[in-house]
């Protein structure tokens, strides 16, 4: 039997080995948990984070890139600590690798970069060892919308396929594998089922279903887990004109299937909550997605005072068709707001 005098001499020593094993080993000051909002920018060279983890509380984490100061698509893989992001400036995907061992509010360089083998990116989607971008359509592409498929890691971002599609397209979601795009300057979401199976060329979506009063759409987000879709309209794109919508679809399948079966193809809009008015600030929401531990929308408004980020609560169950001019219930300045991200499992 061990000496009782002797475990109590060691007993202080043990206590010191456990507290040392214990302690942390990264900064978790940052973003290691879920709940955090990602955010890019094309007027500034950073990325933000924001904690809405505690409503009372909103924290905002930034990191200096150094790389561009326009960028557009954000996505965080957490299983790996991997940032990915879209750079209009350079026309490439950057990685940014261990991005939560980094100190708050320091700089960060790529730790892969690709090719540049599209132009004019705007949403980029990921899954596992894959990213997509979005190619809008302009001069320097030939006026050529497509889609951009990449192997990714954090050492290495190479060219897999890439598509043409015959429609303007800006905000994208990998959902499975299916990839649901915004059909830009409309009111249309395009569905692309088994698209991972698609090879190079020309695609076609499996469908298009409308949004009844949506205009000119730009963001998109989709929550499986909540089967809930929130689309955002920017109206007239003048900033000028305060005319942003935000469109909300609560069982989004079960409405979706019963568009189909119409010779329309339209989701009716008194099966929609409806954000808009001059008290939400919205003027153009190009980007949005829904906090399910917050249950909060968050929009990304590129126009009000250069950019903002707001978000507002769900409306109740008694105003669906109707325009709902809320406020926001949170609201910050963020310059050049481009793109946001959360994480999937939210």
């Amino acid at each position: 039997m061990m000496n009782m005098r002797f475990l109590k001499s060691c007993l202080p020593i043990l206590i010191f080995l456990v507290l040392i094993a214990c302690e942390p080993t990264k900064d978790v000051t940052t973003f290691t948990d879920l709940g955090r909002v990602f955010v890019s920018s094309n007027t500034q060279t950073k990325v933000g984070i924001f904690d809405f983890s505690d409503n009372e509380n909103i924290t905002l984490v930034q990191y200096e890139t150094t790389t561009t100061d326009d960028a557009d698509g954000i996505y965080y893989d957490v299983s790996r600590d991997i940032l990915y992001q879209a750079d209009r400036e350079n026309n490439r995907i950057n990685a940014y690798s261990r991005l939560s061992t980094n100190e708050a509010n320091s700089g960060i360089l790529p730790s892969a970069i690709s090719t540049s083998d599209f132009s004019n990116p705007r949403g980029l989607t990921s899954d596992n060892n894959i990213a997509i971008v979005a190619q809008d359509a302009a001069e320097e592409n030939g006026m050529q919308n497509g889609f951009f498929m990449f192997d990714v890691s954090a050492e290495l971002i190479s060219l897999k396929n890439q598509y043409t599609v015959n429609f303007p397209v800006w905000d994208i979601q990998l959902v499975g594998n299916t990839l649901y795009a915004v059909h830009d300057e409309s009111d249309s979401l395009a569905v692309f089922n088994n698209f991972l199976a698609n090879a190079d060329g020309d695609i076609s979506p499996d469908f298009k279903i409308r949004i009844e009063g949506l205009s000119w759409s730009h963001g998109i987000y989709y929550s499986l887990s909540e089967d809930l879709m929130v689309m955002t309209s920017i109206g007239n794109p003048d900033p000028a004109i305060q005319d942003g919508e935000i469109r909300i679809i609560e069982d989004f399948s079960l409405k979706l299937s019963a568009a189909l079966q119409q010779s329309n193809k339209t989701l009716p809009n008194e099966e929609q909550f409806i954000i808009s008015g001059a008290n939400t600030l919205l003027r153009n929401p190009v980007d949005v997605i829904y906090h399910k531990e917050a249950d909060r929308f968050i929009v990304a408004e590129r126009a009000t005072n250069r950019g903002m980020m707001l978000s507002f609560s769900l409306p109740s169950q008694s105003v669906k068709g109707t325009f709902l001019n809320l406020e926001p219930v949170y609201s910050s300045d963020y310059a050049g707001i481009s793109g946001l991200h959360i994480n999937a499992n939210n």
